[in-house]
C-alpha cells in the first residue's frame, strides 16, 4: 500500500482506548437516537463531540456536548470507539456497507476517553456488539534501533520542537491540521498556547510540501511512534527498539517510493542488512538516517478486535 495524502495533507493524531468488554457501570450518553439511514442520504458525515477536528469530527467549532453522525458505516464507528486501525478489526463485511444515523448528547467536559467508552456502550446496547481481543502474528515491520544508535531527541514535555535543519522554507499556502501551523523550516507544529495541545500532550502530524512529506512528532512513546509510521509504511509496525523514553522528532521523506528487497543494505549503514531501503530519501532510508532506527520486515504481533456478534437492526430508541 502506498502512502497518499488527503489532498495535500496527511494527519495522524492518536489516542488510546481499551479493547476489552465493558461492565454495565461504564459511561453512557445522556440521550441517544440510532436508526438506519434513509436511501439517498448524503455521504457519511461525523460531527461533534470532544474529539479533535479530523476524520471523526469533520467540523471545526462543533458542539462538544453532542454528536451528529449521518449515513455513517458502523466499521468507522467501531474503529473510532476502540482506537484501532482498519486491519485490527475482524468482523462481517456488511459493517463497511450498512449506513446509520446516530445522534447523542453527553455532559459538558466529557473527556475523549469517556466519550469512546460511551460509544462502545452504545454499540453494545443498541447493536448487541460482543467482542474479544486476540494477538495475531501478521506480516509487517519491526521498528528497531540501527547499529549506530538512535538519533531522536528525548522530549522535555513541552509542546514545541526546535527544527533541526530543514531543506526548504515554509510555504504559507500549505494547509495544516486545525490548531497547527507550518514552522519556519516547513514542518507542522501546534500553535502556541493551543488548548488542544498543552505542554506534554502527544502530537503527530504530516504535511506534503513540494513533493516531500514532512512529519513532526512530539511527546510520543516508541509504541506510538511505531503506530504513527504504519500508514506510510503500508503495513503494521511493531516497536522492538527497547527504548522506554518519550521522544520528539522531525522526519522528511519522499512518498510512494517502494522498498527494495529485505537483503538490500542501507545506503547510510552497510551493517544494517535487515533494514529495508530504496534509492533516495524514502521512508525507510529516512527513518534510519534521520532517526537512527530501522524498519525490518518481520511477522509482528497485532492486537485484533474480533467481533463475535453484532446485529444490523438497532434496538428502538
Amino acid at each position: 500500500m502506498k502512502n497518499r495524502p488527503f489532498g495535500a495533507l496527511v494527519v495522524i493524531l492518536t489516542a488510546s482506548a481499551g479493547l476489552a468488554q465493558l461492565p454495565g457501570n461504564q459511561p453512557r450518553f445522556e440521550l441517544a437516537s440510532v436508526k438506519q439511514s434513509a436511501p439517498g442520504e448524503r455521504p457519511g458525515l461525523m460531527v461533534g463531540g470532544p474529539l479533535p477536528v479530523g476524520p471523526y469530527n469533520m467540523k471545526s467549532g462543533a458542539d462538544r456536548t453532542r454528536v451528529s453522525w449521518t449515513n455513517t458505516r458502523l466499521f468507522r464507528v467501531i474503529q473510532m470507539a476502540y482506537d484501532l486501525l482498519p486491519d485490527q478489526i475482524s468482523g462481517p463485511d456488511w459493517l463497511h456497507a450498512e449506513p446509520y444515523d446516530i445522534l447523542a448528547t453527553m455532559p459538558e467536559g466529557t473527556s475523549e476517553a469517556n466519550f469512546k467508552l460511551m460509544v462502545q456502550n452504545l454499540l453494545a446496547d443498541r447493536f448487541k456488539l460482543a467482542v474479544h481481543r486476540e494477538v495475531r502474528q501478521v506480516p509487517g515491520y519491526a521498528l528497531e534501533v540501527a547499529s549506530k544508535g538512535p538519533k531522536l531527541k528525548q522530549s522535555n514535555g513541552t509542546a514545541s520542537l526546535e527544527p533541526a535543519g530543514a531543506t526548504n522554507k515554509s510555504d504559507p499556502s500549505i494547509r495544516t491540521p486545525a490548531g497547527t501551523f507550518v514552522d519556519s523550516s516547513g514542518f507542522p507544529a501546534p500553535l502556541p498556547d493551543n488548548p488542544m495541545f498543552p505542554p506534554g500532550t502527544g502530537f503527530s502530524a504530516t504535511i506534503s510540501v513540494n513533493g516531500l512529506y514532512r512529519a513532526t512528532v512530539l511527546n510520543r512513546s516508541m509504541a506510538e511512534i511505531a503506530r504513527f509510521l504504519e500508514p506510510a509504511a503500508g503495513m503494521p509496525v511493531a516497536d522492538q527498539t527497547g527504548l522506554a523514553g518519550i521522544y520528539d522528532f522531525h522526519l522528511e521523506y519522499k512518498p510512494d517510493v517502494q522498498p527494495t528487497s529485505p537483503n538490500t543494505p542501507s545506503a547510510g549503514n552497510n551493517n544494517d542488512s535487515s533494514a529495508l531501503v530504496a534509492p533516495g530519501n524514502d521512508l525507510f532510508y529516512a527513518v534510519q538516517s534521520q532517526l537512527g532506527l530501522k524498519l525490518a520486515r518481520k511477522k509482528v504481533p497485532r492486537d485484533t478486535l474480533v467481533i463475535e456478534h453484532i446485529e444490523k437492526i438497532p434496538t428502538e430508541n
